[in-house]
């Protein structure tokens, strides 16, 4: 017969208990700002339930949170905190600008630097443009494509994330249970698309492609559970967006940390539009950008025919623009650093699937690219126990033995986290395996 539900519930339940008596400040923490901010924060991706835990500093690969406890910090920020809290190359850069005055008015002495160090770095950027995030980036660049091309319909794809007004991801693909079932996405002409399904697409392209405006996606959708995209998959959305005159725009947000040119650069396959984010802002910094052929971004010029207005106050902050800065001349310079943290990714992905699968025969399994990843559980028929419900235990044992991840099982490695620091993790997720083993154990 299957094992009872609750046994697995009593279970969960220690633990979370567990994890709310050992964080009482957090709680206050929390308690008191569940008032002003709904869910107690801004961001609902790091809510949870009890409460969120609160962290106090980060120093190197680690973080201490307010009740003291210390964590090998293995969510990095949701991959923006690349190289480690407090950096001093970044944490300089980030000083300078402050005693420059950080809110000039005007144009400054780093944006046309960091403007041509990324048009260095990516052979598809003849032109870029800055912004304050991932979503405000994509948003833009969006409608820039639209004005560019007259056309309306963009071609998005299931369980995807182009931040907060562009998400398509399914709730139990983030595990974020608390969150509500209706998207706050932008009003465009989305038709959506299932992810690596070169029929499909081609069917989509077809039926819209006299108002098709672009073919919009993530290299690996990150949110969605880190699932790369098929090479073949991302040749088709290149030739079909050709053949149909539509815009490729490629999110490489996330991804684009594989090498110091771009996760394009690695697949071989160009597009006509990028946007980025996140890491190159050193972590502390609110960071996009957008760019690509010069025929398109020519349409932001002043006084251009027929252009558009593009304008922000913070679009190029002094502070942002710094560190960036910083980041491209001083920190991310080198392929061969790049290649080190695939690597090191690589690496751990494939350690944690041979103790999931030859070791513990356990229903835990490991996808992503490089240093990006997911912990995924499959369903258990036998103890009739939910994927999710394992990945929440797995969450709350791992905050147990000082290691911090998204609750949704993903994992972004600093380019500064040894080998030996992630083999505790390693260490610890075995552990795990063998104490849980009742719960994840295949029959």
């Amino acid at each position: 017969m299957p094992i009872a539900i609750p046994a697995f519930s009593t279970v969960l339940g220690e633990a979370v208990n567990d994890y709310a008596a050992s964080n009482p400040k957090s709680k206050a923490i929390c308690d008191a700002a569940s008032g002003s901010l709904p869910g107690g924060t801004t961001r609902n991706v790091i809510h949870m339930k009890p409460f969120p835990v609160v962290q106090a500093r980060g120093e190197g690969s680690y973080l201490t949170d307010v009740d003291g406890h210390k964590y090998l910090d293995l969510c990095a920020e949701y991959s923006a905190c690349m190289f480690g809290h407090s950096h001093p190359v970044i944490k300089r850069a980030m000083h300078d600008a402050v005693e420059q005055g950080f809110a000039l008015g005007g144009v400054n002495q780093y944006e046309g630097r960091l403007a041509n160090l990324l048009c260095e770095r990516f052979k598809t950027m003849d032109k870029v443009r800055f912004s304050n995030s991932g979503t405000e980036t994509n948003m833009t660049a969006l409608a820039l494509v639209k004005a560019y091309t007259g056309r309306s319909k963009i071609i998005v794809f299931e369980g995807g994330y182009h931040g907060g007004l562009a998400t398509f991801t399914s709730q139990s693909s983030m595990n974020m249970k608390s969150s509500g079932k209706k998207t706050m996405n932008a009003p465009h002409d989305w038709v959506v698309v299932p992810y690596n399904d070169i029929a499909a697409l081609e069917a989509a392209v077809s039926e819209h492609k006299a108002d098709l405006a672009c073919i919009f996606l993530e290299l690996m959708q990150g949110s969605s559970g880190c699932t790369p995209a098929d090479v073949d998959f991302v040749k088709a959305c290149r030739a079909l967006a050709t053949e149909a005159g539509a815009v490729l725009f490629f999110d490489e947000v996330m991804t684009s940390r594989m090498s110091i040119h771009g996760y394009q650069d690695m697949l071989g396959v160009y597009p006509d539009m990028t946007s980025f984010g996140k890491y190159f802002g050193g972590g502390g910094q609110n960071f996009g950008a957008f760019g690509g052929k010069a025929e398109i971004m020519d349409m932001l010029e002043p006084g251009y025919p027929g252009g558009v207005y593009h304008s922000g106050t913070f679009n190029n902050n002094v502070a942002t623009m710094a560190t960036a800065t910083a980041v491209l001349e001083e920190i991310w310079t080198r392929e061969d650093q790049a290649r080190d943290l695939f690597d090191k990714g690589v690496w751990l992905r494939e350690e944690l699937n041979r103790l999931a699968d030859a070791k513990h025969n356990s229903t835990m399994y490991v996808t992503g690219t490089g240093s990006l990843m997911t912990i995924h559980f499959k369903e258990q028929p036998r103890t009739g126990v939910q994927a999710a419900d394992l990945k929440e235990l797995f969450f709350f044992d791992m905050l147990k033995k000082g290691f911090f991840l998204a609750r949704r099982g993903m994992v972004s490695l600093m380019t500064i986290t040894s080998k030996e620091e992630l083999q505790t993790f390693i260490d610890a997720v075995d552990e795990f395996l063998s104490e849980r083993a009742e719960f994840v154990k295949l029959d």
